[in-house]
């Protein structure tokens, strides 16, 4: 039987607070829970979608960081958003933070987010 860890990041969002590990890995595999571009206190660092989405991908990483990863690992990415019209912006962000060859993803369109979050993103990424 293959151990499951957890993995808690103190430079991540926990968001809302005390209710999920930031990640589990299970047989080399590391399952994020979704981020929003919120601080350590989950205090959102601003109204603007690019800014949130630099945010999100910071958090990402830094779990990755504690899980043995990295962004040059993600496997799978999903993405959530209020609005269509954030899109290209929240795209600019992505294309310019994560590296190539980017991972799969999905981007869906939900009527709301956590703290009136404009993205969320979750990842799922290979150790290294």
């Amino acid at each position: 039987m293959s151990e499951i860890k957890a993995i808690l990041c103190p430079e991540a969002c926990a968001f809302p607070p005390g209710l999920f590990h930031h990640a589990k890995i299970h047989n080399g595999v590391v399952y994020c829970a979704g981020q929003v571009g919120a601080d350590v206190e989950g205090k959102l660092v601003s109204e603007d979608v690019a800014a949130q989405t630099e945010k999100t991908l910071s958090n990402l990483k830094a779990i990755l960081e504690s899980a043995g990863s990295g962004l040059e690992r993600v496997l799978k990415v999903n993405i959530y958003m209020p609005e269509q019209a954030d899109y290209a912006a929240m795209n600019e962000i992505y294309k310019k933070l994560m590296p190539d060859p980017k991972p799969p993803r999905a981007c869906v369109f939900v009527k709301g987010l956590p703290g009136g979050a404009k993205v969320e993103i979750e990842f799922i990424a290979a150790q290294s």
